[in-house]
């Protein structure tokens, strides 16, 4: 082992303890070890001896071996945890040399000068790398902080972007805001008058102070009295004092005046100083226009209700009484206080079991229940039964959903036990006139025997044998009358006029008939129209009579010289017989009366008939037996025209 070797083997303590003091000396150490301070510096020693003895035994010089350069890494990473900079650094290795040197110099002792060029180069080299990875350090700290720099930047360019942002969302909001808004600032200069409070006030943004506010801006009470300033809700707000739904007047220059709801306070600095002041005003004219229609409107409803002579009220979802009027209260039988806020189950029971169904399909299909008869027994009627017509219609908000239930109840036992009444003197008017003409059959087939006895005697007198003419001529037309009176009170009272089908074709039937009329009318024309099959069964008698009684009705009601025109049609499983004219058309109101008992369509073209006016009804009557229908239209381009539509086989009673 050569000498420098040899030193820093065997004299390594007395290295470390030169380096100690040098270190203590040269740098603040308070606090520090000796093991903190040399630390990695006995390893570093051993790689130079190392590498000393590796030159000495015959090995190719190097420069610095990486296990130097790794301890002299490890000594600087952990002299940067102890807080040390690159330079104390680098003087660490400049101390550790002269501690070196020193000893060198104490001992004298024979030191080759490639010894000590590994050395220097080693040590030379540890403190470059050093520089090396300060510089390293310095640049990654630059970028790092070029970085942050940037980055920085780039939040500030989007806090300045979204602080731009929010300032220009919060201008549109103040614009489109539809509350007035007025801003001023700590000296009472107006900064800030959005659209609405321009409208509100009718007049743009100035900037003024706060002693040309009430004049600048007619500000006044409700008598329309200038506002003393120390009154103006915005002042006031200034003056730290917060507003809160105050009514504040507006003279506008077009002399109109405006309530406004105003709600101001003070705007403060984050350290509290005072920036200013805002007023937020809504205009309460409409509202109070709302609330003075509401008030007309309850004070009418209320007066409907009093007033009314049907029980009305209101029910809600929970089907309890919002609204009663006296007259349903009464039927009741209970004041109207006793009703409201209690379900209906509670204050009528015996009402509550007929009447809820309807009330709870009007809350789920928010559709009507119009003219419902009810026959209950009510308090108010002392339990005598009565009969009420009641409605049901639902009460909607302006989104349609249903709030409650509107009821109106009429009470029409009267009318009922009137109707009944008039049913059973028509009932006994129509029986007394179905006996009466039963009765009179037998007397009137005398009178008509009587008259024919007489016609066929050849030695009557001609005086005498007009007389038996008119005689038998009159019972003849008294009979049909009869007939008719014996129809009316079957097909109103015995459930039909009664027929008996069998196998007929219409077209002979039709030709009778018309034969039978053109004898009797001789200076009218009667025309026949039959086309297709018109057989199937029906009762001929009753169809003769029906065809009989449309064709008199036309020629009665028809001009001379027009004719009258009877046509029967094949429609498949139906045939149509229609009898039409050219007499003057039916008034529109008439029509659907036409066929109730003794009814006539209006003025006759010729005489006066001595019918009764059940020409018609037995007309429908018969239809009807037989399964059909009849209808009738008239205009003055077509005339009247009669259809009737039969079904080819007329049904059978049992």
């Amino acid at each position: 082992m050569s000498g420098l070797a040899e030193l820093l083997a065997t004299r390594r303590e007395d290295i470390l303890r030169r380096f100690e003091r040098a270190v203590r000396s040269h740098f603040p150490t308070e606090g520090l070890t000796r093991s903190a301070i040399i630390d990695t510096v006995p390893a570093l020693l051993e790689e130079l001896s190392v590498l000393l003895q590796h030159t000495l035994a015959g090995g190719a010089p190097q420069t610095a071996p990486s296990q130097v350069r790794q301890r002299a890494e490890q000594h600087r990473l952990q002299r940067l945890e102890l807080g040390y900079d690159f330079a104390q650094i680098v003087r660490e290795y400049g101390l550790l040399r002269d501690c070196i040197l020193e000893l060198q110099e104490e001992l004298g002792g024979p030191f080759s000068l490639q010894e000590q060029r590994l050395v220097h180069r080693a040590l030379d080299l540890a403190m470059s790398d050093t520089v090396s990875e300060a510089r390293r350090w310095q640049e990654a700290r630059q970028r790092t902080a070029d970085q942050e720099r940037a980055e920085l930047l780039a939040r500030e360019r989007q806090a300045r972007a979204e602080t731009e942002e929010q300032r220009a969302l919060l201008e549109r909001i103040i614009a489109q805001s539809g509350d007035g808004i007025i801003m001023a600032d700590a000296q009472g200069v107006l900064r800030i008058l959005n659209p609405e409070a321009e409208r509100q006030h009718g007049v743009p943004l100035r900037v003024v102070g706060s002693a040309e506010w009430v004049e600048r801006y007619g500000l006044t009470d409700e008598e329309g009295r200038p506002l003393p300033l120390e009154q103006v809700p915005l002042y006031r707000a200034l003056q730290g004092e917060f507003v809160r739904d105050l009514i504040l007047w507006v003279r506008r220059p077009d002399g109109t005046r405006l309530p406004l709801s105003v709600t101001a306070g003070p705007l403060r600095r984050p350290d509290g100083t005072l920036a200013g002041a805002l007023l937020s005003a809504r205009d309460v004219a409409l509202r109070r226009a709302l609330e003075k229609e509401r008030e007309e409107a309850l004070a009418l409803l209320d007066t409907l209700l009093d007033t009314a002579p049907v029980g009305l009220s209101f029910l809600d979802r929970e089907l309890r009484y919002v609204r009663i009027n006296p007259a349903l209260a009464a039927l009741h039988g209970l004041p109207v206080e006793q009703h409201l806020g209690r379900i209906a189950h509670e204050v009528v029971p015996e009402l509550a079991a007929p009447t809820e169904p309807y009330y709870r399909r009007v809350l789920e299909t928010g559709e009507p229940v119009l003219n419902v008869e009810l026959a209950v027994r009510t308090p108010g009627r002392k339990g005598e039964l009565g009969y009420f017509l009641v409605s049901y219609t639902p009460v909607k908000d302006r989104e349609g959903r249903t709030l409650m239930v509107g009821t109106a109840v009429v009470d029409i036992t009267d009318l009922k036990r009137f109707e009944e009444r008039l049913r059973q003197t028509a009932e006994f008017r129509e029986r007394f006139l179905g006996i009466v003409s039963h009765d009179l059959r037998n007397p009137l087939s005398v009178i008509n025997l009587s008259a024919n006895l007489l016609l066929r005697q050849e030695t009557l007198p001609e005086r005498a044998l007009r007389l038996a003419q008119r005689i038998a001529l009159n019972a003849e037309q008294m009979g049909r009358m009869i007939a008719d009176l014996l129809d009316l009170t079957r097909g109103r009272l015995g459930g039909g006029i009664p027929i008996t089908p069998a196998p007929a074709d219409l077209d002979p039937l039709g030709r009778r008939v018309v034969g039978e009329l053109e004898v009797a009318h001789p200076d009218r024309e009667l025309r026949l129209e039959a086309r297709g099959n018109l057989q199937g069964e029906w009762d001929l008698d009753r169809l003769a009579q029906l065809i009989g009684n449309l064709l008199k009705n036309a020629l009665d009601y028809s001009r001379e010289g027009t004719p009258v025109t009877l046509s029967l049609q094949d429609e498949g499983e139906r045939v149509r017989l229609e009898v039409g004219n050219r007499g003057e058309p039916i008034p529109a109101e008439l029509l659907p009366l036409l066929f109730e008992p003794f009814r006539r369509g209006g003025s006759r073209a010729g005489s006066a008939s001595s019918g009764l006016g059940l020409g018609l009804f037995i007309v429908q009557q018969i239809a009807t037996a037989h399964g059909g229908t009849v209808e009738v239209r008239s205009s003055r381009e077509e005339g009247t025209v009669f259809t009737v539509r039969l079904p080819r086989m007329a049904p059978r009673r049992p």
